[in-house]
């Protein structure tokens, strides 16, 4: 509901404005009671006195900032209808200048048209819908980062070294001791040959990191629906001598 809906009240009954009665319903869609005023600040509403009426009929002050207008034909609070008792609503809000008794001097001057004095002007209020839009987080996605582990047959040159023996055989010349012939029967010489072999292990090196980051994008999103608005047609059959 906006100011310029004009809803006009405080010691009229919804019926009489509205030709009809809004129910309040809860965030769950459990109806709190029935709207019986409206002012652009805040609406009046009275419960139904619970299971079968015969609770008590409690009276409401909910301010506008916690209502919303439902297409479907009714407001809905942004409570739960358990939790209204603690809302404090119990009175007009106090910052509303329409909860004092100078809301008739107001209404004259913020609509002349209005004489709330008047008690032989049948008055009619003309509603229109307005869309009003919310923003709710839901998750329209994720990104999953995980590490897999791959085997692969990876081959690397290793330089080694190893020893070769080379038996020469030559003449001996004639200067040798003649006394030490035969005299190394049986001997045996060992040379030991030497071979670097290759020993393999594996080492775990960090190679590269990653790094998942979230930035908000701020974008205009554009949203329609169909709303509803009431026309006033006035249709006079009295005489043309009887028109003043």
């Amino acid at each position: 509901m906006t100011q310029t809906q004009r809803p006009l009240t405080s010691d009229r009954p919804a019926l009489e404005w509205a030709g009809q009665l809004y129910e309040l319903r809860d965030v769950d869609g459990d109806k709190i009671g029935d709207v019986i005023e409206a002012n652009p600040d805040y609406l009046v509403v009275e419960s139904d006195g619970g299971f079968l009426g015969l609770g008590e009929h409690r009276r409401y002050y909910v301010p506008m900032t916690a209502i919303q207008w439902h297409p479907d034909g009714y407001y809905i609070a942004s409570v739960d209808k358990d939790d209204v008792e603690s809302m404090a609503w119990g009175q007009p809000p106090s910052g509303s200048t329409w909860a004092d008794s100078e809301w008739r001097s107001r209404l004259r001057t913020d609509y002349p048209d209005y004489d709330a004095d008047r008690s032989d002007a049948t008055r009619l209020i003309r509603w229109e819908e307005d869309l009003q839009a919310t923003k709710t987080n839901q998750q329209v996605g994720e990104v999953v980062v995980r590490k897999d582990v791959v085997e692969e047959t990876r081959t690397i040159d290793v330089p080694v070294r190893r020893e070769e023996v080379h038996v020469e055989r030559r003449p001996v010349s004639g200067t040798a001791p003649a006394e030490t012939a035969f005299t190394d029967q049986d001997t045996t010489v060992r040379v030991p040959v030497m071979e670097e072999q290759v020993q393999v292990r594996k080492v775990a090196v960090p190679v590269e990191e990653i790094e998942v980051t979230k930035t908000p994008v701020d974008e205009t999103r554009t949203v329609q629906d169909t709303i509803r608005r009431e026309e006033f047609q006035v249709e006079d059959t009295t005489p043309a001598s009887g028109k003043s």
